[in-house]
């Protein structure tokens, strides 16, 4: 059984793609005719900004040697929803062992471990990117308007929690199979280094057992005094992001009230955001309307070297094109606006 964990949008950055990538990625887009990725006007800028996008991540995976197979609807949306996009690793349910063993699909192709997707049948996609082009307008380049996302910030945000950058535990504290409370779970690499703000694991390393109480405290910022705030809530502690922060745990999304998909899987906007909702880093909780982050930063790369890539930004050419460049290159346009929260699903 496998079972598609959709975490959602962020901030990214244009770049060029590396000449000899070693991570590529093969999207299947599975839009309607004239809908979405396929759309008649816009369908090949679209599909073109999202292989940029791909390509400016594999840039950083230059170490490694996969093809990643994703399927891409670019159809979602309507009802004034408040979900930009989506995207994520299937997960092999197969392969559940206690510890920290759910890489996913995706992250265990790039790692060199067997392809996991023919359990589910030849044709299984390794994970899904899906888009929300009824709700929102994007852009490619830099000419953004009034209302317009940045398409490629959160591209990058997006296929950066597919390779990887989030957590596995729920709300209540499952791990997502049904593990009962108390017993060893089956967690991310990523939730082997959350924390409360005393620096208690949120999972028992002696067992792989989450720690309930620990857990109810911190994803709501609730530790210690019972206040909320920047230190109270879940930290990172992996040493590269740790260094990578001046020696300071990292700040993760845990607001006072859970938000599926963006609570526990992000960085901390609340903490790291500047005035007028300008983010710092690629992955924080939020994005806005106009230009995204559109570098992955040194702190990211440090979360990504914890969880297991340890060659991540090695031998990477990261130089960022100008974006007129890019537009040459692929003869594609798009763009992005907006406050919203990211969303996640899981199937």
């Amino acid at each position: 059984m496998k079972k598609l964990a959709l975490a959602a949008v962020i901030g990214s950055v244009i770049a060029a793609a590396p000449a000899q990538a070693a991570v590529m990625w093969d999207f299947n887009y599975n839009d309607a005719a004239g809908v979405g990725f396929n759309d008649a006007a816009l369908g090949t800028a679209r599909q073109g900004a999202l292989e940029t996008a791909a390509n400016y991540v594999s840039s950083f995976l230059t170490s490694y040697d996969a093809t990643i197979e994703m399927d891409v609807d670019g159809s979602i949306g309507g009802g004034g929803s408040s979900t930009l996009a989506a995207a994520g690793s299937k997960f092999n349910g197969a392969s559940f062992a206690p510890g920290f063993t759910q890489q996913g699909d995706v992250m265990t192709k790039i790692l060199g471990g067997a392809d996991p997707t023919p359990s589910s049948g030849p044709d299984s996609a390794d994970g899904e990117v899906t888009w929300n082009f009824i709700d929102f307008v994007w852009e490619l380049d830099n000419d953004f308007q009034l209302g317009e996302f940045d398409f490629f910030s959160t591209a990058v945000h997006e296929l950066l929690h597919a390779i990887g950058f989030a957590s596995e535990i729920t709300e209540t504290g499952s791990d997502g199979y049904g593990t009962n409370p108390g017993d060893a779970g089956a967690w991310a690499p990523f939730d082997e280094f959350l924390t409360s703000f005393d620096g208690t694991s949120i999972i028992n390393p002696a067992d792989n057992s989450l720690l309930q109480s620990t857990w109810d405290l911190a994803r709501l910022s609730g530790d210690g005094s019972q206040q909320s705030g920047c230190g109270a809530g879940l930290q990172f502690t992996g040493a590269n992001a740790v260094a990578a922060n001046g020696g300071n745990t990292v700040e993760i999304y845990s607001p006072t009230t859970w938000e599926g998909g963006s609570s526990g899987s992000h960085l901390d906007d609340n903490c790291y955001t500047n005035p007028g909702n300008v983010s710092t880093y690629m992955m924080e909780a939020q994005t806005i309307d106009g230009l995204g982050v559109r570098t992955i930063s040194a702190l990211e790369v440090g979360i990504m070297r914890d969880i297991g890539y340890t060659n991540f930004g090695v031998q990477a050419n990261n130089t960022v094109p100008e974006p007129g460049t890019i537009y040459l290159m692929l003869g594609a346009l798009l763009g992005l606006f907006g406050l919203k929260r990211q969303n996640s699903k899981v199937a």
